[in-house]
């Protein structure tokens, strides 16, 4: 499975993102695609331990459960976000974007970080675990909006 702690990976990812326009045509859901820009931003900023979280209960916290919904389940759309990835109000297009492309180039460049701050919902995470779900994450989205 791919992991934004993989630079071509991340560079793929930061190319579909250049992609993205303020008017792009979103398949479901019901985000802009400048909310997205800055939902994404909001993970981001979770996993770099930049916006604290609380823990929110449920089976997503323990493995195997955490593992097999960030692994091979596709991920649902509709499914709900923690509330602290809703943190950023959109403002200026290209200064969201921007943001985002070096928010993700932030987190890329801590591959080597052993301490992770937990997931609200997925709880204690793992450098492999955020880097998987930043991918699958950021595909679902980016996937949203044709980029």
């Amino acid at each position: 499975m791919s992991s934004m702690f993989d630079n071509a990976t991340r560079a793929e990812f930061q190319q579909r993102i250049g992609s993205l326009t303020p008017n792009a045509t979103r398949k479901w859901g019901r985000m802009s695609p400048q909310q997205v820009l800055c939902h994404l931003g909001d993970q981001l900023r979770v996993a770099l331990g930049d916006i604290p979280t609380k823990p929110l209960a449920g089976p997503l916290r323990y493995s195997p459960f955490k593992e097999i919904v960030i692994g091979p389940l596709p991920w649902p759309r509709g499914a709900k976000s923690p509330p602290e990835t809703w943190t950023t109000k959109p403002g200026e297009w290209e200064r969201d974007k921007a943001t985002l492309t070096e928010l993700l180039e932030r987190f890329g460049s801590r591959g080597s970080q052993q301490e992770w701050p937990d997931h609200p919902r997925f709880g204690s995470m793992t450098r492999d675990l955020w880097g998987r779900l930043t991918c699958k994450h950021f595909n679902h989205h980016l996937t949203q909006f044709s980029a």
